[in-house]
């Protein structure tokens, strides 16, 4: 019985071991990554005011999605429904709602 409890603490030992290795090798490829992407990367230099593209409109889509994003990710939302401009899609909106609704009408039959 002693040389089975020597041989478990043995392997709890092992198992301690290896998993602090894999740890500092995943703590070491977490560190160098981000390394890397500032060694390789370059530095571009500053859009001048007539590069830059404002749109008169207001705010472009992917912005409107990326701030969507960022905040749903901050308040921890599971997943995003739905991104769309207010008034885009009610005639659809409509026509769904109608054929959903009506999906469920059951005709009335005269009494036999």
């Amino acid at each position: 019985m002693g040389e089975q409890v020597l041989l478990s603490l043995a392997f709890y030992g092992l198992a301690i071991i290896i998993s602090f290795v894999v740890a500092v090798v995943i703590k070491g490829i977490v560190v160098a990554l981000p390394m890397m992407g500032r060694i390789s990367a370059k530095p571009q230099p500053a859009p001048t005011p007539s590069q830059t593209k404002t749109t008169p409109q207001g705010i472009p889509p992917e912005h409107v999605a990326a701030i969507a994003g960022a905040v749903a990710s901050m308040v921890k939302v599971r997943h995003i429904l739905h991104i769309e401009d207010h008034h885009s899609g009610r005639d659809w909106m409509t026509e769904g709602r109608m054929i959903h609704q009506t999906s469920h009408y059951v005709p009335r039959r005269g009494r036999r």
